[in-house]
């Protein structure tokens, strides 16, 4: 039963961080990729991908809210 428990905790947190990823990524304007974000089939690889984009942008932009909000989600340092 534990064990199965653990096995939640991860697909939460999973599904969690892309959440806060796609709501990035649709604050963007990017909705496509937000939609990928999403889909469980999507590979890590490129959720790192986007999570490189958004922070990337948002710097550009100046987007602080963006930033707090992939900061506090524990996405990126700094």
């Amino acid at each position: 039963m534990q064990h199965t428990d653990l096995q939640g905790d991860a697909h939460y947190a999973i599904w969690s961080d892309r959440s806060v990823i796609a709501d990035c990524l649709r604050t963007m304007g990017l909705d496509i990729m937000a939609a990928k974000a999403v889909h469980p089939e999507t590979s890590q690889e490129l959720i790192n991908s986007f999570l490189n984009i958004i922070e990337k942008e948002a710097k550009v932009a100046k987007r602080h809210d963006v930033l707090d909000q992939l900061y506090f989600a524990g996405l990126i340092y700094g």
